[in-house]
């Protein structure tokens, strides 16, 4: 999409955020002093739109409409930010064992897994998010008898931190999954 500010005839009235990208144009038609243009970002469905708005009138209302979309845009979590200090609170020590899981350490590794998920399943988290968190912990118990050791824990340490930022945690509620995460592995690779 081109800006108005493209077209050098033509004048229009932009409106920038400070130090952000965002921002909203009235444009109108150099033909027709009355054809009326939105050209804004963020949008309602894409990070550009633009629409034909015809009348003054018109243009109010989408503008009205496009600070929705950018007070939408401000309030909501920055999750690659989250992800960034979920993963730099952690202080990991997976050291690369190659090989599968012997049946004794598939064994032990269950059981750790289990008591995770009881302990999961005894905390103030919401039961919806318990849920989520004990399928997936479930699904990676299935997943360990097929895998490399140190696949598995790259896998096994991604998917939790994945799934805190997904389910919108909260930080103490993620700072607990840690916390039971190190207890039941007793430093297996959280130290």
């Amino acid at each position: 999409m081109l800006l108005p500010w493209f077209y050098p005839n033509q004048k229009a009235t932009i409106l920038f955020l400070k130090d952000a990208e965002y921002y909203y144009s009235f444009d109108t038609s150099s033909t027709a002093k009355t054809d009326h243009y939105a050209f804004y970002c963020p949008g309602r469905d894409a990070h550009t739109e633009d629409e034909f708005t015809q009348t003054w009138s018109t243009q109010k209302s989408s503008f009205r409409r496009w600070l929705y979309y950018l007070k939408r845009e401000l309030e909501t979590p920055n999750k690659w930010d989250r992800l960034n200090t979920e993963i730099q609170s952690l202080k990991l020590n997976i050291i690369a064992e190659e090989g599968k899981f012997s049946f004794k350490e598939y064994e032990e590794l269950k059981s750790k897994l289990h008591i995770l998920t009881g302990q999961i399943s005894n905390s103030n988290i919401p039961l919806n998010q318990i849920n989520i968190l004990n399928a997936k912990i479930d699904h990676l118990t299935d997943l360990a008898r097929d895998m490399d050791k140190f696949d598995w824990k790259s896998l096994f340490i991604g998917s939790i931190v994945s799934i805190v930022i997904q389910l919108g945690l909260t930080q103490e509620n993620a700072q607990l999954i840690w916390h039971f995460i190190k207890i039941t592995f007793n430093n297996y690779f959280l130290p």
